[in-house]
């Protein structure tokens, strides 16, 4: 018989111990990348280049007629091409990628870009941990309640840090931080919400990671040690020189209950200065992130904002100690995968699990996350180590 869903109220009692109030990702990119004046541009690339101006410019004005061509562009036929692609940008590979979410823009922007739900709760699949350095400038904190009645374009500017979840191909995943600019804005009868990141710097050297069972599983391990989890390369020391997207979320269907997210992307990684990446490898990390996030906004389970907002509260509350005992089901499953598990059975990562490193060793806000990560899919009804709490 399968295990009963828990319920909200069973997953902070379990998470937090106590009873609650409510139930419940370098160098600029440049326009040399596409052709100049008088060729023959694409109709989006006029934006993305305003866009990657904008980014970390001081004036918080927006003029849309600069960005019309690129929204233009989302809400038309070739907008919904998943063949477009859209080329190099300072060596950095480019990929287009589509994908709808049955949520309204509104709720989107609640849970995705609210500053006190931590980034990787919606984006369980390509984020572990992640912040703000420098908190957005503008109405960020309620930055929904505007959706409906943009009269003027609302700009906002901050500053992130994130490390990601270990690589598909390498194993490896890497910490950055990145300036983030947000725009909300009405065009052509539609609100529209753009979001872009550029990476400020390399990133740190790329970490020995693994991905424990099928992706969809959302469990990851994070050993610390420097190099790439792949046969015969770990010592590769490896970095993400530069990333940069432009993304934008608006609804692409009237009074109907769905989001079209649309995102131009580039990204240059690799080793000893190459570029190892390929388009591919691009759209396969953003179909990886859609399946996490859409499972995370579709799902008829989700805990309201204010409610996830609660948890999260509650877990950064708790003492070292408190932390440490909520987290012992964690390790202990761990333990035991490590002896049948083909990846973390390996000598170093069985070591640090059986030791009691791994979890002991790691950060307070690496802790949180686990936590945090782990009763969001209990609230879902994922699978999720907490289950083996009594």
């Amino acid at each position: 018989m399968r295990r009963a869903r828990m319920s909200v109220l069973s997953v902070l009692t379990v998470v937090t111990g106590l009873l609650p109030v409510f139930l419940f990702p370098g160098s600029s990119l440049s326009a040399a990348a596409v052709p100049g004046p008088g060729a023959d541009r694409p109709g989006w690339s006029d934006g993305i280049d305003y866009l990657t101006a904008l980014l970390t410019a001081k004036d918080n004005s927006v003029d849309v007629q600069k960005v019309a061509g690129l929204l233009d562009f989302v809400i038309s036929e070739k907008g919904a091409d998943a063949g477009l692609n859209p080329g190099k940008r300072d060596n950095a590979v480019g990929a287009y990628f589509f994908t709808d979410v049955k949520a309204p823009l509104p709720r989107v922007i609640k849970y995705a870009y609210n500053s006190r739900i931590p980034a990787y709760v919606t984006l369980p699949s390509v984020v572990r941990f992640g912040g703000w350095q420098a908190k957005p400038t503008g109405p960020f904190d309620d930055l929904w309640e505007r959706v409906g009645n943009v009269k003027e374009p609302l700009v906002m500017r901050g500053v992130e840090y994130e490390e990601i979840t270990p690589d598909l191909t390498t194993g490896a995943y890497y910490r950055y931080d990145m300036d983030r600019l947000m725009v909300l804005l009405h065009y052509r009868g539609k609100d529209f919400f753009l979001s872009v990141t550029r990476q400020k710097q390399p990133s740190t050297v790329g970490r020995k990671g693994a991905i424990i069972g099928p992706d969809t599983d959302w469990n990851y391990f994070y050993s610390g040690q420097k190099g790439i989890n792949k046969a015969g390369l770990g010592w590769v020391s490896s970095y993400m020189y530069d990333a940069f997207s432009v993304s934008i979320l608006f609804e692409n269907v009237h009074a109907k209950a769905q989001t079209r997210y649309a995102a131009f992307k580039w990204l240059r990684a690799g080793w000893g200065g190459i570029n190892m990446v390929s388009r591919e490898n691009i759209l396969e990390g953003c179909k990886r992130f859609a399946s996490g996030f859409k499972r995370i906004m579709e799902s008829p389970q989700l805990p309201e904002a204010d409610q996830l907002i609660d948890v999260y509260a509650r877990i950064k509350g708790l003492s070292d100690q408190g932390l440490s005992t909520r987290l012992q089901p964690v390790g202990t499953a761990l333990r035991k995968l490590s002896r049948t598990d083909p990846v973390l059975s390996q000598k170093d990562f069985r070591e640090l699990i059986e030791s009691g490193r791994y979890l002991g060793g790691m950060g307070r806000e690496e802790r949180e996350h686990l936590l945090m990560s782990e009763a969001v899919k209990l609230a879902i009804g994922k699978p999720s180590f907490l289950d083996r709490i009594p």
